[in-house]
């Protein structure tokens, strides 16, 4: 059966899927990591029955025999879904849950702690956060409300991780949920007007679509506390990019915690600042690099449940993790 690992990303990894699989000796792999080299691409797609990739664009030559279009992520955003075949069967991966809930909890006690500032005044030689020396008490999690906007499978460990701090949460999903899981109360999306002026905390844990897009704009980030934080794990446009530097820099919210941007790195500009603002001089932000999943434990379980997936495809069994059918 042949098998394109296709990109850059696939590529690199294709060695691991492969030493994970079960049914490897009934596949025929090519690895192409150069998405331009169109000359390679031709006969490999023309074959291919299965690709694992991350990217799929227009300009790509015709993939006729093509069946299963593994991506190696959870998102879907850089395929272009009318570019594909018909009969196409579309599977994501995850794997990324626990470390990217231990980065939103390890983001939510640095804020809340004024870690960071606080080391930094130190080193400078400042007292201020020692009570003897006058300083203001730092917060706490315990007590607080944390909502979090999208309640699927990295939202519902994050309320498992809050909850054991002593955290009330509160979530807001797109569609009915029957599991309140460790949340205390579950709001429709389009009563997200009303789940906002409670948190203390607002972790951003959905998909880019139309409804999401925007989702938190001037007005809704003026419904929060001022004191409110902010969390994006999710996608950046999803928060109005204007709206939240407004804030931010104006201390009408806490803090944030961004690991989401709305420019992204290219391999021709690797020092591409992420945003148009210069989030970077606000003592109340963290920003990291959309590296909160970049884990070696992700790593292990992503594709080892890739492979497990191909396995699956191989031996004509149900897929997991199905997007779409094209």
């Amino acid at each position: 059966m042949k098998t394109l690992f296709l990109g850059a990303l696939a590529a690199r990894v294709a060695p691991r899927i492969l030493a994970k699989m079960a049914e490897k000796d009934k596949i025929e792999p090519t690895i192409q990591a150069d998405l331009n080299d169109q000359q390679k691409m031709i006969p490999a797609l023309a074959e291919a029955e299965i690709v694992v990739c991350h990217i799929w664009r227009e300009d790509f030559p015709q993939a006729p025999r093509l069946k299963l279009m593994q991506t190696a992520t959870a998102g879907i955003d850089w395929i272009e879904i009318p570019a594909l075949p018909s009969g196409v069967t579309v599977c994501n991966v995850f794997g990324h849950e626990p470390a990217i809930a231990e980065y939103i909890m390890g983001t939510m006690l640095a804020l809340t702690l004024r870690l960071f500032q606080t080391v930094e005044d130190f080193r400078g030689g400042s007292w201020g956060g020692h009570q003897p020396a006058g300083g203001s008490p730092h917060g706490e999690i315990f007590g607080r409300t944390i909502g979090i906007v999208g309640y699927g499978r990295i939202g519902r460990d994050v309320a498992k991780r809050a909850a054991s701090f002593g955290c009330k949460v509160i979530a807001a999903n797109r569609s009915p949920i029957a599991d309140k899981g460790d949340a205390a109360e579950i709001y429709p999306l389009a009563e997200l007007d009303q789940m906002l002026p409670h948190c203390d905390v607002v972790v951003v844990a959905a998909g880019l679509a139309p409804e999401t897009r925007n989702l938190l704009d001037a007005r809704r980030i003026g419904l929060m506390k001022p004191t409110a934080l902010v969390i994006n794990i999710g996608r950046a446009p999803i928060i109005n990019e204007d709206a939240l530097f407004d804030a931010l820099s104006n201390n009408r919210l806490g803090g944030a915690a961004l690991d989401v941007w709305w420019q992204h790195f290219q391999p021709d500009q690797p020092n591409r600042r992420p945003s148009r603002h210069p989030f970077q001089e606000l003592r109340n932000v963290l920003m990291t690099p959309h590296c909160s999943g970049f884990t070696d434990g992700t790593s292990d379980r992503r594709w080892g449940d890739l492979a497990a997936n191909l396995d699956r495809f191989v031996r004509g069994e149900t897929l997991h993790n199905i997007v779409l059918h094209t």
